[in-house]
């Protein structure tokens, strides 16, 4: 499926409460519609041009600058067409100061604050270099998303997960999503950032440990919907 055909279809989905609409973009890029608001994670240069099929995006959270998570001339292209809040790690954060304004962009720094409509808790994670891991949230609904990190201690809970599970990465892991997932107690697990084979480990190790929370390994550029109920 192309990169705009999959945005259009994903715009398509209609997420009700307590349902969120998902496009996988690859390694942790992830395109997020859930409470009337649409957010991306990670976004790198994955969307291949297609950035002007992004018809609404409230705003871009970037948890560190290596080469699969972010790009700088996509993320021009974003801000452009979307006039999205940025929220980034500070090596990102600087790279995007000349074109992001000073009331759209904020740094992603450890505690809590308010972007907009949303809350966001910020933790620093453990990567090869810094990585801060987000947690948003609204009155309804909370979101986590673990970047490529490996496993530190999260002090909140989520309804969704978004764990990274490994490949290339080399710091995250199976064993290292469950902890996370451990911590935050999800209703959903979402498996990015890994090879096949680490997202099925994930799976096992949850079915054995949390068997009531649903697990999903998004299909690439596959538009999907799911209840976090």
């Amino acid at each position: 499926m192309g990169f705009k055909v999959a945005l259009d279809e994903f715009y398509g989905l209609t997420p009700s409460e307590k349902e969120m609409s998902l496009l996988f973009l690859g390694y942790s890029g992830v395109l997020v519609g859930i409470g009337g608001k649409y957010v991306l994670f990670d976004p790198a240069d994955m969307l291949k041009g297609a950035e002007e099929s992004l018809k609404e995006l409230y705003a871009v959270f970037y948890t560190h600058g290596h080469y699969d998570h972010f790009h700088l001339d996509s993320a021009k292209r974003i801000f452009e067409v979307t006039n999205a809040f940025f929220i980034a790690e500070e090596s990102v954060y600087d790279e995007i100061r000349g074109f992001v304004p000073d009331n759209k962009r904020f740094l992603a720094r450890v505690g809590e604050f308010r972007v907009g409509e949303l809350n966001v808790s910020v933790v620093e994670g453990l990567h090869v270099g810094k990585i801060m891991l987000f947690r948003i949230s609204s009155d309804t609904w909370s979101l986590f998303h673990g970047g490529d990190s490996n496993y530190v201690p999260l002090p909140f809970g989520a309804d969704i997960a978004i764990l990274p599970t490994g490949r290339p990465s080399p710091t995250a892991s199976p064993e290292a999503a469950l902890k996370m997932a451990l911590d935050l107690k999800p209703k959903v697990v979402i498996a990015v950032h890994g090879s096949d084979a680490q997202h099925k480990a994930l799976q096992k190790l949850l079915s054995e440990r949390l068997p009531e929370v649903k697990f999903l390994a998004p299909q690439q550029m596959v538009p999907t919907k799911l209840s976090f109920k």
